[in-house]
C-alpha cells in the first residue's frame, strides 16, 4: 500500500517540526490515520514535549527522524500550498514543484522514546490553573533583557494576582522584573523554573494555559493552533 503524508497546511507542519527541533535533534513520528505525534525530551529530562499534528494520513507507520532541522529546511523549499510526501521504507520522498528530494529515515528501533509515564501525570491533580495571554508572554520576553543576570522565573500570587517574576531569590542583588498574569482566585507559594524553557513557548503566538502539581513541581503549558496540539511538561527548580 502506498503511504502518501498530506500537508495541507506546510507552515503549519514546519511550526510543529521546529518545536519538536528546540527539545531534540531527532525524533520518532508516531503517524495515524489522523495525526502525527511526537514524544521529545530535553537532554537533562526537567522538560518532555508532548505534540500533535492533524493530518489525513490514511495509515499507521513509525517514523524515526534523524535531524528535524534538516528535514524543516528541505520542506520549507517547497512553495506549495499543499504538499504530498512519499512515505517508503526507509525514506521520506516529494516530487512536484518543480522539487525533488528523498530523506532517508533512521531504522526501527535506532532511535529510543523518552522515559515518561504519560498515563501517570495526566492522572495527577493540577491544583492550580490559569491562563497567559500571547501579549504578555511577549512582555515576559522583553523584561529579560532588564533581568538578564538570573535564568529563574518564578509563579506566585500577590495581593489576588498571579504573577512572574524574573529574579534568582537564592542570590542577594538580583535585579527583579515582574508582571501580573491576571487575577487569581487561589494562592499559590513561588514556584520557579527555568527560563530557557519558557522561551521555547513563543514559538506558537497563542495563548497558554497553565497548570500546576505543587505536590510534585510539575507544571504543563498547553498551547493549541489549529492543527498543532503542544504539551510542555516542566519540572520546577529549587528556590
Amino acid at each position: 500500500m502506498e503511504k502518501k503524508l498530506q500537508i495541507k497546511n506546510p507552515d503549519e507542519f514546519l511550526k510543529f517540526l521546529d518545536c519538536n527541533s528546540k527539545i531534540s535533534d531527532s525524533s520518532i513520528l508516531e503517524v495515524t490515520s489522523d495525526k502525527i505525534s511526537s514524544l521529545a525530551s530535553s537532554a537533562d529530562n526537567t522538560l518532555i514535549l508532548q505534540s500533535e499534528y492533524t493530518a489525513d494520513t490514511g495509515f499507521n507507520d513509525t517514523l524515526n527522524i534523524p535531524d528535524l532541522k534538516k528535514l524543516y529546511r528541505v520542506i520549507d523549499t517547497i512553495q506549495s500550498e499543499d504538499i504530498t510526501l512519499q512515505v517508503n521504507s526507509n525514506n521520506i520522498e516529494y516530487n512536484g514543484s518543480g522539487i525533488k528530494f528523498k530523506y532517508h529515515l533512521f531504522d526501527e528501533g535506532f532511535l529510543s522514546k523518552p522515559s515518561l509515564n504519560l498515563d501517570k501525570i495526566n492522572s495527577f491533580k493540577f491544583d492550580i490553573t490559569f491562563t497567559i495571554s500571547k501579549d504578555i508572554i511577549q512582555q515576559v520576553f522583553k523584561g529579560s533583557t532588564f533581568a538578564s543576570e538570573t535564568n529563574k522565573l518564578y509563579f506566585y500570587t500577590d495581593n489576588g494576582n498571579i504573577m512572574a517574576e524574573l529574579t534568582d531569590r537564592a542570590r542577594h542583588n538580583t535585579d527583579k522584573f515582574s508582571i501580573s498574569l491576571g487575577k487569581a482566585d487561589f494562592n499559590l507559594n513561588p514556584i520557579p523554573v527555568n527560563f530557557d524553557n519558557i522561551r521555547l513557548l513563543s514559538i506558537i503566538n497563542n495563548d497558554i494555559t497553565v497548570n500546576i502539581n505543587t505536590e510534585y513541581g510539575v507544571i504543563i503549558f498547553d498551547i493549541e493552533q489549529s492543527n498543532i496540539k503542544l504539551k510542555y511538561i516542566i519540572s520546577a527548580l529549587t528556590q
